[in-house]
Formats: C-alpha cells, sequence, structure tokens
C-alpha cells in the first residue's frame, strides 16, 4: 500500500500544477475583457474630445462664412453712396450700414469666442491625448501578454493531462476512482495531506491516535476526518514493521486526555 500511496503523492502534484495552471487560465479571459473595455473606454474619450474640437472649427467656419459675406455687403452697400439723390435715401443708407456693421461685429465676437473655446479644448485634448495613448499602449501590450501566456499555459496543461494518464495507469482503480472522487469536491485541488505529529497538514486538525497511527503503518486508504484528504505519514515516517504499535519519541507521545 505504501507504494500506491506515493503513486499518489505524485498524482496530487501533477494534479496541483494543473489546479495552479488552470486557475490561472480561469482568471485571463475576465482580465482580457477589462483590458479591452479599458481600451474602448479610452478610446471613446479621445474620439469624443477630437469631436468636440471638430464641431467648434465646424461652427467657427460657419461664422467665418457669414461674417465675410457680410464684409462684402457692407462694402457693397458703401459703394451705393455716390449713387444717392436726396437726404431720406443718404439716412436709410446710413441704418443700413450701421445694422450691417453692429451684425458683422456680433458675428465676430462669436468667431473670437470660438476661437477661445477651441483653444481650451485642443488643450485639454492635448494633454489627455497623450495619458490616453500612453495607457491605450500599455493595455494592448499587456492584452498581447495575456493571449500569449494563455496559449503557452494551455500547451502545458496538455501536456500535464498527458503525464497524469500516463501516473493514473499505473494506480489500482479502486484506488484512483476514491482519489478522483475526492478530486471532484476539492475546492483547491488538494486530494493527499501529509501527517506529523497528529496533524493532518491539508486542515492542521489533530488527528485520534489509532487513526494516526493506521497513516503511518500505511496499510490501507486512510482519510481525514476533517477536510476528507487522503493521509500519508511523512517521508521517514513509518510503523513498527512488525505491525505493532508505531514507534514514537517521548516528545510525540498524546496525552492522556487524547488517549482517552
Amino acid at each position: 500500500m505504501l507504494e500506491e500511496l506515493k503513486k499518489l503523492k505524485k498524482l496530487q502534484k501533477c494534479d496541483e500544477q494543473i489546479f495552479q495552471r488552470e486557475t490561472v487560465l480561469d482568471a485571463l479571459p475576465e482580465e482580457n475583457e477589462r483590458l479591452e473595455q479599458q481600451i474602448r473606454e479610452l478610446g471613446n474619450k479621445l474620439t469624443d474630445l477630437r469631436g468636440g474640437v471638430s464641431l467648434h472649427e465646424d461652427e467657427r467656419r460657419k461664422r467665418e462664412d457669414i461674417l465675410n459675406r457680410g464684409e462684402e455687403k457692407l462694402k457693397g452697400i458703401t459703394g451705393k453712396q455716390s449713387a444717392i439723390r436726396n437726404k431720406e435715401e443718404y439716412n436709410a443708407l446710413l441704418r443700413e450700414i450701421d445694422n450691417i456693421k453692429r451684425f458683422n461685429k456680433e458675428i465676430s465676437e462669436e468667431v473670437s469666442e470660438i476661437d477661445r473655446e477651441i483653444e481650451i479644448k485642443k488643450q485639454e485634448l492635448e494633454l489627455i491625448e497623450q495619458e490616453n495613448l500612453k495607457k491605450i499602449q500599455e493595455a494592448k501590450q499587456k492584452l498581447a501578454k495575456n493571449l500569449e501566456q494563455m496559449k503557452s499555459i494551455e500547451s502545458e496543461v496538455e501536456k500535464k493531462y498527458q503525464e497524469r494518464d500516463k501516473l493514473a495507469a499505473t494506480i489500482r482503480q479502486a484506488i484512483l476512482r476514491k482519489y478522483e472522487r475526492i478530486l471532484e469536491s476539492s475546492s483547491n485541488g488538494r486530494v493527499i495531506a501529509e501527517t506529523e505529529n497528529y496533524i493532518c497538514r491539508g486542515c492542521n486538525m489533530t488527528l485520534p491516535p489509532q487513526l494516526y497511527n493506521n497513516v503511518l503503518k500505511a496499510e490501507r486508504i486512510e482519510t481525514c476526518p476533517n477536510c476528507q484528504c487522503i493521509l500519508i505519514p511523512t517521508d521517514g515516517r513509518k510503523a513498527d514493521k512488525k505491525g505493532g504499535p508505531v514507534v514514537r519519541d517521548t516528545a510525540e507521545r498524546p496525552s492522556e486526555e487524547e488517549e482517552e
């Protein structure tokens, strides 16, 4: 039985390596989704800021066109002064010129205000663009690294499963089935636990003396009453060859309360 336990220990080591790799593999897709979301959000923010600048620039061009038409109109009206025939026409012309000048002044002020807003938007965009582009680049690099890591881990896991199959083939079916049942219900991939000084190293529970002795004898499969792990003796610990009581140091002897 001791040889079977040694095989189980090797199988456990292989399963732990598989469990560790699959735990990392399970977490990476969620992290990749978070990185992709971060890239989208940063990109959208830059797009919104650039769009805001473009909208202001479009509005400025519209105002400039209106202003240019107003200036042309003003020149055309001013050129009509030579054709004025009386005072009434002259006063009407002055009023029209005054209205056009006032309108052109308002449009010119709007253009200046838009220019100030464009400058503020461009400054904001410049600051955020540098920061966001850096974050986007870092996120893309991390994402590429994760994808590469996933590919590598998947390859490692496949090899580990092949190794596991070979190890499992050397273990008696009845013992392997018991091991597999415990593995299926395990939350951390642990099935085997060493024992030392009456303690299960899987859960740190103190074992009954008789159970501990049976584990050291290694004549059959023993499990921890608490964590359900298969118990194996720590390397170098064994029962008396004749099957008698376990040889223990005085320091390891259970107290009277434990024996009771």
